[in-house]
């Protein structure tokens, strides 16, 4: 009974997948996010990852830079870096290790990969997925995430962007409850935001 109930179950998120995408008017888009926000955007709606940043997160100032020249970054070699040597290190000393690369001048945080060869792999595999016609940014004030962050990544000249914060920020979105908050932001952002509003931009 319990195979034919998880079966039923797993048909219904299926046909509520299939539901939500009819509301996209393009499932080829890639998203740069500073955190899992892309990730469970793309498991909404049913889509196969066209991002390498899923499963991941990304310093605020380091992702204000990666986007500036995503470009160039993006061609770039991981190269893996002992987990005490991370800058954020401080702030993970409960934590279990994961990997830590450094992409040239910005680290990244594999927090959801078991190994450096899975997170190596799934990176390039998905760098190669990027639809550069089809592009959209998100940044929230998160992991080390400052004001000056959100203000300078609001100033890229970036075609679809979308930022969050506590902190108030003309042009972004403000959500209060961020502030300190760890965990999966989707709900919080989800009462501020629908996320179609950038995605059929």
């Amino acid at each position: 009974m319990s195979k034919i109930k998880n079966g039923i179950v797993k048909i219904n998120r299926e046909l509520e997948k299939r539901k939500l995408r009819k509301n996209l008017k393009d499932t080829n888009f890639s998203i740069i996010s500073n955190n899992c926000w892309g990730s469970f955007t793309y498991q909404k709606y049913g889509i196969e990852y066209k991002s390498p940043t899923v499963g991941l997160y990304i310093l605020g100032h380091d992702f204000v830079k990666l986007c500036a020249d995503w470009e160039t970054y993006f061609k770039c070699e991981l190269e893996f870096i002992p987990w005490e040597k991370a800058s954020y290190h401080y702030a993970l000393i409960n934590e279990e290790p994961y990997p830590v690369a450094k992409l040239d001048d910005i680290e990244i945080y594999f927090m959801h990969y078991k190994s450096e060869k899975e997170a190596s792999d799934k990176w390039y595999r998905r760098v190669k997925r990027i639809n550069s016609k089809h592009m959209i940014f998100k940044l929230s004030q998160r992991e080390g995430c400052s004001k000056e962050d959100i203000e300078h990544f609001l100033e890229l000249p970036l075609q679809h962007k979308v930022c969050f914060s506590y902190d108030e920020v003309s042009g972004a979105i403000n959500i209060p409850e961020l502030k300190g908050f760890s965990g999966d932001e989707m709900e919080i952002i989800n009462r501020y935001f629908d996320d179609l509003e950038i995605l059929n931009e």
